[in-house]
């Protein structure tokens, strides 16, 4: 699951915590913050957080992609298999043709 992925989930948790920190930062700090201060600066918050997982996911899905690590090739029976992993249930398919029943036994 990407970072992003978690992130957009538990969405209103994370705003309402966001709230919740401003809010206890003006009672320690003894300023009473309005409420419309609080509401954009909350979606400041939110907005550069949902940019910044956006970003480390992207980041991380070019890096997975432009490195050679994770290429393998699996060759069996003269099939070879580009990118699969070697226990991956696609390389362990197996086709077979029905058997063919003589004309006289149906």
């Amino acid at each position: 699951m990407a970072i992003s992925d978690a992130v957009i989930g538990n969405l209103t948790t994370i705003y309402v915590a966001v709230i919740a920190g401003i809010k206890a930062y003006g009672l320690v700090c003894g300023q009473s913050f309005s409420a419309s201060f609080v509401l954009i600066l909350s979606t400041a918050v939110i907005g550069t957080i949902l940019v910044a997982t956006l970003t480390w996911d992207v980041s991380r899905k070019a890096a997975y992609a432009i490195s050679r690590d994770h290429v393998s090739e699996i060759c069996t029976g003269g099939i070879c298999w580009h990118g699969v992993a070697v226990r991956s249930p696609t390389s362990q398919v197996r086709f077979r043709l029905p058997q063919q029943i003589p004309h006289g036994s149906l």
